[in-house]
């Protein structure tokens, strides 16, 4: 995964088909920026914006993304007694290096 540069950089979060398609996805723009970026398509936008399709963004600057990574951390791992090692299980399994130490 690691070895495609796009794959670090985009992420396909949702792709729901039916009479109304929603598609989400998050990327790291060039200014290190997160951006969140989803398009509703089809009856839902249609019958409250009387529109086919709705866009929508939702930036997280890379000056704000620590405070983020911490409270996803929060929000996945509170309370966990294994957080540690679930997290270096999701490293592993993404291909992120990361480094652990123990004594």
């Amino acid at each position: 995964m690691l070895n495609d540069p796009d794959s670090t950089k985009k992420l396909e979060l949702v792709r729901v088909q039916g009479p109304t398609a929603i598609n989400v996805d998050a990327a790291i723009d060039d200014k290190g920026d997160l951006v969140l970026s989803g398009q509703d398509i089809g009856r839902a936008p249609r019958e409250v914006f009387g529109r086919g399709d709705l866009e929508y963004f939702l930036k997280v600057r890379h000056e704000h993304k620590d405070a983020l990574l911490l409270a996803l951390l929060e929000r996945l791992y509170r309370d966990d007694a294994c957080a540690v090692s679930r997290l270096r299980e999701l490293l592993e399994a993404k291909g992120i290096p990361g480094e652990f130490f123990s004594f």
